[in-house]
C-alpha cells in the first residue's frame, strides 16, 4: 500500500456556532441549545487548529488507525455542533407485567430512580451525565440534551440497571427500553 506523507481533512463549522480549542485537546462548542466540552487528549499526533469557520485535523505519515481516528473525531465533533444547533431527544418505555413500576427523578443527586421494579422495596438506581435533561410522561422517559453520547450513556445506564438476574429473559422481560431518537421533531431511529 501506498504512504501517504501527509494527510489534513477539514470541517466546517456553520453561523451560529462557536467552536473553541482549550489547552490543545479540549474542544468546546457552544450554540443556542447548549455548551459542550469534549476531551481529546487520546489523539496523539493529529493537529487540530481551527481557522476561520474551520476546524482543520492534519497529521504526517498517518497509518490506517490514525485515518480511522481523525473520521470518528471528525463525526463526534460534527454531532456536536448539530446537537447545540438542535437538540437530541431520545425516548424510552417502562416495560412491566404484574408490578407496576414507575420511574422518577432524583435532580439533587442527579439520578433516575425505578421503583417497585420486581415489586422490590429498594428503588433502582441509575446516574444521568451533568447535560442530559430527564423527563418522565406516563410510561415514557425521555432523555434530552445536545451530546448524543451522553444521551445514550444515560438510556444505557437505566436499561442496565433494571437488568434481570437468574430469571428467565423471554418470560421477565420489565424494564426501561430505549425506543426512539429524535433530532429535534425528526425521528432518525425507531423500534416499531
Amino acid at each position: 500500500m501506498v504512504k501517504i506523507a501527509f494527510f489534513k481533512e477539514e470541517l466546517e463549522i456553520p453561523k451560529g456556532v462557536k467552536l473553541s480549542l482549550e489547552g490543545g485537546h479540549h474542544i468546546r462548542v457552544k450554540g443556542p441549545e447548549g455548551d459542550i466540552t469534549k476531551d481529546f487528549s487520546h489523539i496523539r499526533g493529529i493537529k487540530v487548529a481551527i481557522e476561520g469557520n474551520k476546524v482543520i485535523f492534519s497529521t504526517n505519515f498517518p497509518k490506517s488507525g490514525t485515518l480511522a481516528l481523525v473520521k470518528t473525531i471528525m463525526s463526534i465533533i460534527n454531532n456536536l455542533i448539530i446537537g447545540v444547533q438542535n437538540n437530541y431527544k431520545y425516548i424510552s418505555k417502562i416495560a412491566y407485567s404484574h408490578f407496576p413500576c414507575s420511574v422518577r427523578v432524583d435532580e439533587k443527586n442527579k439520578t433516575l430512580l425505578v421503583e417497585n421494579f420486581l415489586g422490590e422495596r429498594a428503588p433502582r438506581k441509575a446516574k444521568i451525565p451533568n447535560n442530559v435533561k430527564v423527563e418522565v410522561e406516563g410510561d415514557d422517559v425521555y432523555f434530552i440534551g445536545p451530546d448524543k453520547e451522553a444521551l445514550g450513556q444515560s438510556a444505557a445506564n437505566v436499561k442496565r440497571a433494571c437488568r434481570i438476574r437468574k430469571k428467565d429473559p423471554r418470560v421477565f422481560q420489565d424494564g426501561v427500553y430505549l425506543y426512539r431518537k429524535q433530532l429535534g421533531e425528526e425521528i432518525f431511529w425507531e423500534i416499531i
